[in-house]
C-alpha cells in the first residue's frame, strides 16, 4: 500500500551562519523563529507569523562534511503592486535587492527578488496566475 502524502511541511536550507539567516527572514519575510538549537550544527527554524500549519524553513548552519545543496527560490505572495515596490525600494536601500520590481506577464505578475546572507533568493510577488 502506499502511504498517503498529506502536505509539504518544511523545506531545509544550508546557511552559512544559521542564526543570521533566520534573522534575515523575520525581517525580510515576515516569519517568526519557532525553534533553535545546536546539536553539533546550529539549526533555526522559521514560518510566517499566524500560520502554525504553514510551510517550515529548517535553516541549518554548514558543518562539518555536509555540503550545501542548490535551490532557485522561495515564492512569496503579496497582496499588491504597492508591497512588491515597498519591499524592493528596503531591499535597494539594504543592498540586497537582486532584481525587479517587474511584470513578466499574467502568468508570472508583478515581482522583485532578494538575496538572503548565503545569495539565496526570494522573490516577492503578486498577480500570478491571472489570465
Amino acid at each position: 500500500m502506499a502511504a498517503t502524502i498529506e502536505r509539504l511541511d518544511h523545506v531545509a536550507l544550508m546557511a552559512s551562519d544559521a542564526a543570521a539567516s533566520a534573522a534575515f527572514y523575520c525581517e525580510w519575510a515576515g516569519m517568526d523563529l519557532i525553534h533553535e538549537r545546536n546539536d553539533g550544527a546550529e539549526v533555526r527554524w522559521v514560518r510566517l507569523k499566524d500560520d502554525p500549519d504553514g510551510l517550515i524553513i529548517v535553516i541549518i548552519g554548514l558543518a562539518g562534511e555536509r555540503q550545501a545543496g542548490r535551490m532557485d527560490h522561495f515564492g512569496f505572495h503579496v497582496a499588491a503592486r504597492s508591497d512588491v515596490d515597498a519591499i524592493a525600494e528596503r531591499a535597494r536601500a539594504a543592498g540586497v535587492l537582486a532584481d525587479g520590481p517587474k511584470y513578466s506577464g499574467p502568468v508570472v505578475g508583478y515581482w522583485c527578488e532578494i538575496r538572503d546572507p548565503d545569495g539565496n533568493l526570494l522573490e516577492f510577488s503578486c498577480e500570478q496566475l491571472k489570465a
